[in-house]
């Protein structure tokens, strides 16, 4: 299992008129954490994945809200990895509020593509060799 903590501070912009997070933006939060995540454990990028003919797309979001979050709050986002991937990258999320308070948890899948192909593959190598120290 491989767990990775980002922080985000929430802007204005992200904010509806009563100043709490709207909840599309979730999916943005968790796109950050998780290409930090993703970073973090492998040593690569996105983009250096991308450059080797291999890219991630989401199959799945899921998301549940539990507390609100509010403008200029620091969140901290929990990226959960339980398995190793195969063609397919599970990860799950919990965001907690200054307080260490549980305000959101949710999950995507993506699943590895071959550039050319837009078929499902394998993670490259690359990947693999680095996170695989994760999962034994």
């Amino acid at each position: 299992m491989f767990v990775y903590e980002t922080k985000v501070k929430v802007r204005y912009a992200e904010t509806d008129q009563m100043g709490v997070v709207y909840h599309g933006n979730y999916a943005q939060y968790y796109e950050i954490a998780r290409t930090e995540c993703f970073e973090a454990a492998s040593g690569m990028s996105y983009a250096s994945m991308e450059e080797d003919g291999v890219m991630l797309p989401i199959l799945e979001l899921q998301s549940k809200y539990l507390k609100p979050a509010f403008y200029n709050q620091v969140l901290t986002i929990k990226s959960i990895v339980k398995n190793l991937p195969t063609v397919r990258l599970k990860v799950d999320y919990e965001i907690y509020n200054e307080e260490n308070e549980l305000i959101n948890i949710g999950h995507t899948t993506l699943v590895f593509v071959d550039k050319e192909t837009r078929k499902p593959c394998h993670p490259p190598q690359s990947f693999i060799e680095p996170v695989s120290k994760y999962f034994k």
